[in-house]
């Protein structure tokens, strides 16, 4: 059985469109288990972190920071 790629998306905040991605907290190539947190964004009113999907290793960042995405952009992926 191969490796198989999970999105990492920005999930739906209610009444929020968009945010600012402003840090990852891993880096490409890292170990990741489901339920770390894995990227900071900002709204604005407040911050928050968007939690790793899966356990696997993050493969590929696809947004970095400062940039803005809107609600289910896919952020980044994960090799499970």
């Amino acid at each position: 059985m191969g490796e198989r790629k999970v999105d990492v998306k920005l999930p739906d905040l209610g009444d929020v469109e968009s945010v600012r991605v402003v840090d990852w907290l891993r880096d490409e190539g890292d170990a990741v288990t489901e339920g770390d947190d894995l990227v900071e964004v900002e709204t604005e009113k407040t911050t928050f972190v968007v939690p790793a999907p899966e356990t696997g290793r993050l493969e590929r960042i696809l947004v970095r920071e400062g940039a803005s995405v809107l609600v289910g952009e896919i952020l980044g992926s994960i090799v499970v």
